[in-house]
């Protein structure tokens, strides 16, 4: 299984098939609307620019399994999101999907010092995913992440450092920096 990430331009029904044809459960929004998908579209929300780029993640240089968006390209630390497709789960696009991110990111933008993601607690996959890629945990932020129904969920933060990304490494945090 080989994975590609493909830039996304202007396609629009594709997109929306995408994100309207299964629940996202560890998104703020699990269940998107074609008329939301339409305005998000219509919004630029996945249109590529300096400020955001928005990727499939392809399978075999045709089978688009996910959705990569990467955003805050113009400042020191983007930030990352991504979807993979619910009959996908599970198989290891994510993690590659997100290494070639890293990789991208570090290779085309001399500027950027770190990477970072964030991710509900209770999401294990996409945790699993940030360690096997190098990123490390950073932050717990209680209470932060909304849901549809109605239940607030504790955020896991994370993030690569280029210096680590280039050298193989992880380094780790400190949390007994400050005495009690």
């Amino acid at each position: 299984m080989t994975i590609s990430l493909q830039p996304y331009v202007n396609e629009t029904v594709d997109l929306i098939a995408f994100l309207t044809g299964q629940v996202w459960p560890f998104h703020g929004t699990a269940t998107i609307t074609e008329t939301t998908a339409r305005e998000q579209i219509e919004n630029g929300r996945y249109d590529s620019g300096t400020e955001h780029k928005t990727f499939w993640i392809i399978k075999d240089d045709s089978d688009k399994v996910g959705l990569l968006r990467v955003y805050d390209l113009e400042d020191p630390t983007p930030l990352f999101d991504i979807r993979i497709g619910e009959r996908h789960n599970g198989q290891g696009y994510a993690l590659q999907a997100v290494k070639k991110l890293v990789e991208y990111i570090f290779t085309n933008y001399d500027d950027k010092i770190r990477i970072e993601g964030n991710t509900r607690a209770d999401n294990f996959a996409m945790r699993k995913t940030f360690h096997n890629a190098g990123f490390v945990k950073e932050a717990v932020h209680r209470q932060s992440w909304p849901s549809e129904d109605g239940r607030i969920h504790d955020s896991i933060g994370y993030a690569i450092l280029r210096g680590d990304w280039m050298e193989g490494t992880t380094t780790q945090i400190d949390w007994t920096d400050f005495p009690y």
